[in-house]
Formats: C-alpha cells, sequence, structure tokens
C-alpha cells in the first residue's frame, strides 16, 4: 500500500478512536499518536508530504479568516500596547527558562535560547543557521517539544472542568463524516484562498499557507462581502493533515544525556504554561474578554494549533489570531538583530567556549 494512503488510514483510525473516546482536538491528536506508534514500533512505511500538511493550513486559514469583522479589527488594534507586553514578557521568560535548561544540563547558551524563544519552529531553525556556534539539534529539540507540549496539554487544559471549556464540540466538527454540499460560491473562494497561499509563499511571508488565506478571507469578511461556510468534513480532514505530519516530529534521540534534555524541556515548556496562564488572568481582566480566549492567545504554540483549540471552545478566533500573528512578526523582525547583538556580549562569548 501506499506510505501516504497508509498514513492516512492509520490517522484515520487514531482519530476515530479519539472521538469515540471524546477526547478533544480528536482527530489532531489521535492521527498524531497513531501514526507515531505504528511509525515507531512496526515495519511499515509512512509518509506525509509537506503539500498536505499546507492544504491544511489553508482549510484553517480560510476558517480563521471568516471569524473577521470591522469590529474585530478595531479591538484588536486596541490590544496592541497589551500584545506587545505579553509578547516581550513571554520572550524574557523564555530566555530564563533558556538559562536554567543551560546551567543543569550543560548546553551552550546561545542554543538553548535560540531554542526556547516560542517563534515558531521553521522560523528559530532558520535563525540558528544564520548564526555561528547554534547547535541546530537543540533548537530543533526545544522547539519541537514545546511545540508538541502545547498542542497535548492546551487542548486537554482548556476542556477540563478546571477553565469548563464547551465540551459540546470537542473534535471540532467531529460528530460527522457527511460529504459537504459544495456550492460553486464555495469552490470559488477555496481557489481564491488556495492562490492566496501559494502567493504569500513566493512574496515569503511568515507561515505563509496559513497567513495568506486569513488576509484575503479576512478581508472580504471585513469588506462585508458574503463567505461561503467551511463544511466540517474539511475541517476534520485539516486536523488529520497536521496531526499526521506533527506525528514525523516526535522522534527524539533515547541516549542518556538527551533524556536529560528532553525532561528539562519538558519541565521549562509547561513553566512557560503557567506563565501564559498568569498572563492570561491579566489579559482577560484588561480587556473584559474570556479568559479561554486570552489563555490560548497567549498559548505558546503554532497559529493554526491554536486556532483548531480555540474553534472547538468557541473562542474569539480573530483575537486569538491577533495575539500569534503579532508575537510571530514580532520574532520575525525583532529578534534576530536582537539575538545577534545579545551574544556578541562577553557573558555568552564565555558561554561559547565553555
Amino acid at each position: 500500500m501506499h506510505p501516504i494512503l497508509l498514513a492516512f488510514i492509520a490517522g484515520v483510525l487514531g482519530g476515530g478512536v479519539f472521538t469515540l473516546l471524546h477526547l478533544p482536538l480528536s482527530w489532531l491528536l489521535g492521527s498524531m499518536v497513531s501514526v507515531f506508534l505504528l511509525n515507531k514500533w512496526t515495519k511499515l512505511e509512512f509518509a506525509w508530504p509537506s503539500y498536505l500538511r499546507d492544504l491544511g493550513l489553508i482549510i484553517v486559514g480560510y476558517a480563521i479568516g471568516q471569524s473577521f469583522s470591522q469590529k474585530t479589527m478595531i479591538e484588536i488594534f486596541t490590544q496592541l500596547p497589551s500584545m506587545l507586553t505579553t509578547t516581550v514578557t513571554l520572550i524574557v521568560f523564555s530566555m530564563f527558562l533558556a538559562y536554567i535548561t543551560s546551567t543543569m544540563t550543560g548546553i551552550g547558551l546561545t542554543s538553548t535560547i535560540t531554542g526556547s524563544i516560542p517563534g515558531g519552529l521553521s522560523q528559530m531553525v532558520t535563525l540558528g543557521e544564520e548564526m555561528k556556534n547554534i547547535d541546530l539539534t537543540v533548537v530543533t529539540i526545544l522547539q519541537v517539544i514545546r511545540l508538541l507540549s502545547v498542542i497535548f496539554v492546551v487542548p486537554f487544559l482548556v476542556f477540563s472542568p478546571l477553565l469548563a471549556g464547551d465540551k459540546t464540540d470537542s473534535g471540532t466538527a467531529a460528530h460527522s463524516f457527511e460529504m459537504p454540499d459544495l456550492q460553486w460560491g464555495f469552490v470559488l473562494f477555496f481557489a481564491i484562498a488556495v492562490a492566496s497561499g501559494v502567493l504569500a509563499k513566493k512574496i515569503h511571508l511568515p507561515t505563509p499557507t496559513l497567513l495568506g488565506p486569513i488576509l484575503v478571507i479576512g478581508g472580504f469578511m471585513i469588506a462585508e462581502s458574503p463567505v461561503p461556510q467551511m463544511p466540517g468534513l474539511f475541517i476534520i480532514l485539516a486536523q488529520l493533515s497536521l496531526g499526521i505530519y506533527f506525528s514525523f516530529m516526535m522522534n527524539f534521540s533515547s541516549s542518556g544525556a538527551m533524556g536529560k534534555f528532553i525532561l528539562w524541556s519538558l519541565f521549562t515548556s509547561l513553566c512557560l504554561l503557567l506563565c501564559c496562564a498568569g498572563l492570561s488572568v491579566l489579559l482577560s481582566r484588561w480587556h473584559g474578554i474570556s479568559f479561554l480566549t486570552a489563555f490560548i492567545s497567549l498559548a505558546p504554540g503554532g497559529m493554526a494549533e491554536m486556532a483548531l483549540v480555540g474553534q472547538a471552545v468557541h473562542a474569539d478566533l480573530s483575537i486569538i489570531t491577533g495575539y500569534h500573528l503579532f508575537r510571530i512578526l514580532f520574532i520575525l523582525f525583532i529578534i534576530p538583530a536582537t539575538l545577534k547583538g545579545l551574544f556578541k556580549l562577553s557573558f555568552f562569548q564565555k558561554d561559547r567556549h565553555g
């Protein structure tokens, strides 16, 4: 059987089991766990090309774009100061956690800082490649562990009695596999979303296949043009695609030294989530938004994954997207020059030779 088809079948089985167990984000988490386990413990060959991941991101981007309106855009602009404050706070706290990780494991501080900043896997690995004396393996593992920790922990936290998430839609349209009634209007707008993702890639926007559809479909919504609803089946397929893709990121070395490093990485990821929870309390009181919306907005995961969580609990997607987009752009444009300047200080020069 073809490796891509095999991965899809394994993902559907895992997602189906998680749905029957009423677990949150069932199709994403279920497919991720099932493909990872089968890939690790069997001799079956699995594959999942990046274009299928991109298609999943386009679907999520379309759904996020639909949450925008003139009113939400005004609210996002009024929250720019708090976006800056929370972003800087999270980055500074991440650097403090990186120092702890470096001290406890003996791994270079420059590498742990680059790996600990919650700026997205691809962006921070690319940044690490541009700088000298950065261990890309360390950067990749730290970013992957933080991302996977958030993907697993946040949905269970959000749907727990602790945060009282809405459990009626825990799988994000997981109740049915009905074939959608595809109308020409939706086909047209989905084609526009795909084209916007391709164009965003060509002009090198961050997370282009997600951001392109958000900007274009969101633009239509702000202009009050009627945009057809994204069918629930497509959201399920997007979750499957992202879940299967993430499963291939879960291969870590089992050596003793690396095992200690991974444990510390998990610990610091959970500490970062606790910091986000504390900031979320302040943010919800500051702007009068729900704690769930604030927490998902600040959670240091990917924008697509947190949007799926937010959609499942009916949180404010436009606010969530605004905060994640602000953090991505801040890290993309401000952090590289900041880190390059910081790492020239004598404290970090000494660290490199140690």
